[in-house]
């Protein structure tokens, strides 16, 4: 409807100044890209439900796919001075998973962290290493979630009201998305949040099989992180 609206009124003003057609397209162009991101997220999540593609795992590196969803990430961060601080480069860490997916699901969990973190916050990601699944996890400094949203948090469109919406730029179906990959990788993923007071912050958690050398080389465990600045 904005674009509908907008772009009836720049047809049908011809003495329309250029700040105010500039500021029209603009609108435009947003809400254009919105429904577009839409509209591929609808797509992948009817392809992943309808499970049309066998997954194509492989022993990799989670930290290349961290590595991957993040260069994505930078611009969206940059502008807060959000950076990101990971683990996942430490030892011989290795999970069974498809690496393209493995990127989808670091890229929706990361863009939200940054939307909802505030200016010059650090993102956490980690992991933990237990028998034959390994647990990664993506903590933010954000507003928090209470436990009635977090109930629904996976569900498709489902927001948080206060913090979630289209100003943000998601679509409301990224932690759907991440859901599927996870659960037809054999995994699971869930949230554990504060909201309110002076601690808060959100930590996405989602397990993956490890990989036979990742049972034997990895201990138990979180690793002392390190800093990625993206650049």
């Amino acid at each position: 409807t904005s674009i509908k609206g907008y772009g009836e009124t720049l047809l049908s003003d011809a003495d329309l100044d250029p700040s105010a057609m500039r500021t029209f397209l603009q609108v435009i162009l947003k809400n254009a890209n919105y429904m577009t991101n839409i509209i591929n997220d609808l797509l992948e999540l009817a392809r992943l439900e309808a499970r049309q593609e066998a997954i194509q795992t492989a022993d990799i590196n989670p930290a290349d796919a961290l590595a991957a969803a993040w260069k994505i990430c930078v611009p969206l961060a940059q502008p807060k001075n959000v950076q990101l601080q990971d683990d996942l480069g430490e030892g011989n860490l290795k999970v069974r998973a498809d690496f393209d997916q493995l990127v989808q699901v670091f890229r929706n969990l990361l863009e939200n962290a940054v939307r909802y973190s505030p200016a010059e916050e650090m993102i956490t990601v980690s992991h933990k290493t237990s028998g034959s699944k390994v647990t990664l996890s993506v903590s933010d400094r954000g507003p928090g979630i209470s436990w009635q949203e977090q109930q629904r948090i996976f569900e498709r469109f489902y927001r948080v009201e206060k913090h979630r919406g289209k100003d943000g730029g998601g679509t409301g179906l990224g932690l759907a998305i991440c859901r599927h990959i996870i659960q037809n990788h054999g995994g699971r993923i869930w949230v554990e949040s504060l909201s309110g007071g002076q601690t808060r912050g959100s930590t996405f958690h989602f397990t993956l099989p490890s990989s036979t050398a990742e049972g034997k080389d990895e201990p138990d465990g979180l690793s002392a992180p390190i800093s990625r600045t993206g650049e």
